[in-house]
């Protein structure tokens, strides 16, 4: 079975499109393109990221620079936390968060540890962190506790752990492993009402996108401060630990392969994304409380919030870089991802099989989109909106679903495919097409060619039946010509002629079929159809007898034999195409309809006329064109005859003059039809008296006479053969 061709851009687009789509897949593999994902992640954080979608009952209480003016350097005698605790227990907070280390006793001041102690067992909602370590690796099971290696009271261990649900050993393997734990001094421990460590972990380009919300040390799951707090407001007593997601009481929390929670950011504290209040301000209201005075800050607004408390002046904290900031606190970080579990509202990384998917469809469609589009202005327009298409997606998808679509990738892929496509099309089809416009450009007018360039599926090689028009020129006496002329002078007119007359043709849409040394064939409507093929072929002939008058002007100047020329116009249905040898092709036409154009070039001369008509070209041109009916003719050759035509102008174009002749000429024509020869001579005398040249006027007035002397048989039809070409 012969494939067509548009088959094969089908199957050309699909060997890119999978090509391509294969290259993606071991890129995505690879892990060479995470850092321009992630990018990719952090700009769509910063287009859509709404501080207002963060919760309103979660702030901070920052140490920032005018608290430490006003209550001395950095660290704080650990009674002044007390304080702030019991302000907050007061004020209704219903968890107080540290964000600040309490990892050893305060050597000396073991009454301002007591003191801060004993506020955290009244408030019994306060949380503390801790640090995992990786120094203990190497042992088995261990711990790491202030008073050295060994597992820490069950009492301590229960805060800052959670039981896995009934699998409990093998997810708990899946999850990253540390040495031991760095825990708060057993006063501290015991007093909190939960405990979860604090580290982070960037991404390979350094910035903080996610948060893993358990970590192992032995066989025991450890608790994020996130988690431990999450927990405890949610009353999830257990976890259950699958691949790719954490259900903790009844929230469902996706997360990554690694089993990490990526963080769907809102804001920065810069932007208020959530309240921050200096603690200076809190310790000052404490005292005023105390004193029985009216608070600086208004107790209600911390009742029933999630109160973190950190350091944020400078030097006092780890800097760290989020999406959208390059100098975050980290205690943003844990905010953000308690907001997420909190309310919900995660970012879930696509599964493998969406990528694939999504990558798979981008990259056949741009391919397809390529190959089977023939505009050059509708294929980038297409292709680009695909691109659009998908990002808009992936933004829908992050913005309304919490799903994170990769971009980079998907969207380079299709970037690859489209450079792909080009460059296969230009290896194959583009040098077809550069072919074609060799052989075309030199006989068909410019916009013509570039039509074929859009569409060469147009062109049926081999040929197809078209109803068309066809134009034969010839030089008038060529031969007496060229026996008065030297070869090169005769060259240099004959050149001159020809491209005046090729020009014209081009100009209304022509093909110049081939030069018949001082002759011209032309056909119009092919190889782009073209409706008006006949009266654009009317249209070139008249300007052609013009330029032609303006040519014989100059060459009269130069001393030259003026050149005159006949044509002849026939349409009908022809078969047009490359025909030939296997070796040499030809794009042209056959047809009795080219025979019959042919013959009336050549029967001007019989009736001293410039530009005769087939029946089916004044038929499809009479709207546009003034012509004359010239004769019922038999060309040589042919049975059947023909009405013949000659073009006189475009239509509305004859003088009055001449108009007022073709009037009487017709009149003439109808009483010869009629066998009236007597009247007929008379009418034709009567144009030869307004224009003494008109050649058919002629040709009737002797028919006539001879007629009147000799009348024709009874059953004569008016039929004129012609003998001769």
């Amino acid at each position: 079975m012969q494939i067509t061709a548009r088959q094969k851009k089908w199957l050309s687009g699909t060997l890119v499109g999978g090509a391509v789509f294969f290259l993606a897949l071991t890129l995505h593999w690879s892990g060479w393109l995470t850092i321009a994902e992630l990018k990719t992640l952090d700009h769509r954080f910063h287009q859509y990221a709404d501080p207002a979608e963060a919760g309103k009952d979660i702030v901070l209480v920052a140490v920032d620079e005018a608290s430490l003016e006003a209550y001395g350097s950095w660290p704080w005698p650990r009674d002044r936390h007390g304080y702030v605790v019991h302000y907050l227990k007061q004020a209704g907070a219903r968890a107080v968060v540290f964000d600040i280390l309490f990892l050893e006793p305060d050597i000396g001041a073991e009454e301002f540890d007591e003191a801060f102690a004993q506020e955290m067992r009244a408030a019994g909602n306060v949380y503390l962190p801790f640090l995992m370590q990786d120094e203990l690796e190497s042992s088995t099971d261990s711990t790491v506790s202030p008073s050295g290696p060994g597992e820490p009271a069950p009492d301590i261990l229960g805060k800052a752990t959670i039981p896995l649900g009934d699998q409990e050993l093998q997810p708990v393997g899946t999850l990253q492993a540390y040495g031991g734990t760095k825990l708060p001094p057993p006063l501290f421990a015991r007093a909190a009402h939960g405990l979860g460590y604090i580290n982070l972990t960037p991404d390979i380009d350094g910035t903080t996108r996610r948060l893993p919300l358990l970590a192992r040390s032995g066989n025991q799951a450890f608790l994020h401060i996130t988690t431990a707090v999450a927990r405890d407001l949610l009353k999830g007593d257990r976890a259950t630990l699958r691949p790719r997601e954490l259900q903790l009481g009844p929230v469902m929390i996706p997360l990554t392969a690694e089993q990490e929670m990526v963080i769907d950011w809102h804001g920065t504290l810069e932007n208020d994304v959530y309240p921050v209040y200096p603690i200076g301000a809190i310790l000052r209201s404490h005292t005023d409380m105390q004193e029985g005075k009216q608070p600086l800050l208004d107790p209600s607004l911390f009742r029933d919030k999630i109160v973190f408390v950190a350091t944020t002046a400078a030097g006092t904290y780890d800097l760290r870089v989020t999406p959208l900031s390059p100098f975050a606190p980290g205690v943003l970080i844990h905010m953000s991802a308690l907001d997420n579990i909190l309310r919900q509202r995660h970012l879930q990384p696509a599964s493998w099989w969406i990528f694939a998917a999504s990558t798979l469809l981008l990259t056949l469609a741009t391919a397809w989109a390529f190959m089977l589009i023939q505009s050059q202005w509708i294929k980038p327009v297409a292709i680009g909106g695909l691109a659009i298409a998908y990002y808009g997606s992936a933004v829908h998808a992050f913005t309304s679903h919490g799903l994170w679509l990769d971009l980079a990738i998907p969207e380079g892929a299709l970037a690859v495919s489209f450079a792909a496509a080009a460059t296969v099309e230009y290896l194959t089809e583009g040098r077809q097409r550069r072919q074609l416009r060799t052989v075309f450009d030199k006989y068909m007018a410019p916009e013509v060619v570039d039509e074929i360039m859009r569409n060469p599926e147009a062109i049926r090689l081999g040929g197809e039946r078209k109803e068309l028009s066809v134009l034969f020129s010839d030089v008038a006496g060529f031969t007496s010509l060229s026996e008065q002329l030297k070869p090169e002078t005769l060259v240099d007119l004959l050149n001159r002629y020809l491209s005046a007359m090729t020009e014209i043709i081009l100009r209304h849409r022509g093909n110049v079929n081939k030069y018949l040394g001082d002759g011209i064939m032309a056909i119009f409507g092919a190889p782009r159809g073209d409706p008006n093929h006949a009266s654009l072929a009317c249209f070139a002939a008249l300007d052609s007898q013009s330029e032609l008058a303006k040519l014989r002007e100059q060459w009269k100047a130069e001393g030259q034999p003026e050149i005159s020329a006949r044509i002849g116009i026939n349409s009908g249905w022809l078969v047009v195409g490359n025909m030939g040898s296997r070796d040499r092709l030809e794009y042209t036409v056959m047809g009795d309809s080219v025979n019959l154009a042919s013959r009336l070039e050549g029967a001007n001369k019989f009736y001293n006329t410039l530009i005769l008509l087939g029946p089916r070209t004044y038929e499809l041109a009479a709207h546009d064109i003034e012509a004359r009916e010239i004769d019922l003719m038999r060309v040589k050759g042919k049975k059947e005859p023909v009405v013949v035509f000659e073009l006189l102008a475009r239509k509305g174009c004859l003088s009055a003059e001449r108009q007022r002749a073709m009037d009487i000429y017709l009149e003439g024509l109808k009483a010869y039809k009629h066998r009236d020869f007597k009247t007929a001579a008379a009418q034709f005398e009567a144009v030869l008296a307004l224009e003494p040249e008109d050649g058919p006027s002629l040709v009737y007035l002797v028919r006539a006479k001879e007629y009147l002397v000799a009348p024709p048989p009874p059953h004569w039809d008016g039929v004129y053969d012609l003998k001769s070409k």
